[in-house]
């Protein structure tokens, strides 16, 4: 498979709270019947394998598997893999953003290459963003954001391609590795919107999160009975608790957080991964469980490196 590759697109945001990601804990008897309920919060992406998925790209592509030398250093003790690069994406191959410039991460194993690139085309296969850089020196996971230059378009398609140029003279060399996947930038309904303002408005989280008794300082909170459902599930788990308590502490991750859980039930993947990577080195358990949830466990210990700015 290669850019030259005719593009192959295809087309829905979920309503919030669903049942796939958001499970609610048993409430206190003198909250209000409305948010009763025997499920328990979880920072789950909801399982959208089964849906725009070509057959043929489970982890978005590869080629010169297993025929040409490869750049990429493996363990010959291990059992042989078909490529250890890999986008942390859902299953899905097509993910959505709600930002004309979002960012993507990338698994980058070790490799003797010397360049990589990254190339975003839109829908008429026009190229609307390259980039190239030196791979880091050692294997973990690569943070690539579009810059301020490029604007994506909503409800417009984009294909994107990261490249270990194995060959640095042609990108179309087969013994080149590479992950691509399909980018929809849409937009929130205005119901999660309005409960996304509402987070980012809050001017203390903590007062959020004392609920129910504080909800009548942020009229936003009460005119969303879905944000008061979402807020006090997670306010009454047992096992966010300590989590929440931490993050009272710092008004910002805890934004971060709460702004998640909106993003990851509209299925809007790239903003949850964004935003739990910000908190990754504070609460590594937040980023496993949500790598886990997308089946990418295997790389929730990897370090997240900060290096390979685009040109």
């Amino acid at each position: 498979m290669s850019l030259s590759k005719p593009f192959q697109f295809f087309g829905t945001l979920a309503s919030l709270l669903s049942p796939a990601l958001v499970t609610f804990a048993s409430l206190p008897p003198q909250l209000p019947a409305e948010f009763e309920s025997k499920r328990e919060v979880s920072l789950k992406f909801p399982n959208t394998s089964n849906r725009e998925a070509p057959s043929s790209t489970a982890s978005g592509g590869s080629r010169g598997i297993n025929k040409i030398a490869s750049c990429i250093e493996v363990d010959e003790t291990t059992e042989p893999v078909e490529t250890p690069l890999k986008a942390l994406i859902p299953a899905t191959y097509l993910t959505k953003t709600i930002t004309d410039k979002p960012s993507l991460f990338v698994y980058v194993p070790k490799t003797t290459a010397e360049s990589a690139k990254f190339i975003v085309r839109d829908n008429d296969g026009k190229e609307v963003y390259r980039s190239e850089f030196v791979p880091p020196e050692t294997s973990g996971i690569v943070k690539l954001t579009i810059p301020e230059t490029v604007s994506l378009a909503v409800k417009q398609k984009y294909q994107w391609q990261f490249t270990l140029m194995c060959n640095p003279k042609d990108l179309f060399a087969e013994e080149n590795k590479f992950v691509e996947g399909l980018l929809l930038r849409t937009q929130l309904s205005s119901e999660q919107q309005k409960q996304l303002d509402c987070v980012r408005q809050a001017p203390n989280l903590e007062n959020l999160l004392e609920l129910p008794e504080r909800w009548r300082r942020f009229s936003c909170v009460t005119q969303s009975p879905d944000l008061q459902n979402l807020l006090n599930s997670i306010s009454q788990s047992p096992e966010q608790k300590e989590l929440l308590n931490s993050l009272k502490k710092s008004p910002e991750q805890a934004k971060l957080y709460v702004e998640a859980l909106v993003y990851a039930n509209a299925e809007i993947w790239h903003e949850t991964i964004d935003n739990i990577a910000q908190l990754r080195e504070d609460y590594p358990d937040e980023w496993q469980e949500l790598l886990e949830s997308v089946g990418l466990d295997s790389l929730a210990q990897e370090t997240l490196l900060d290096c390979c700015r685009a040109d």
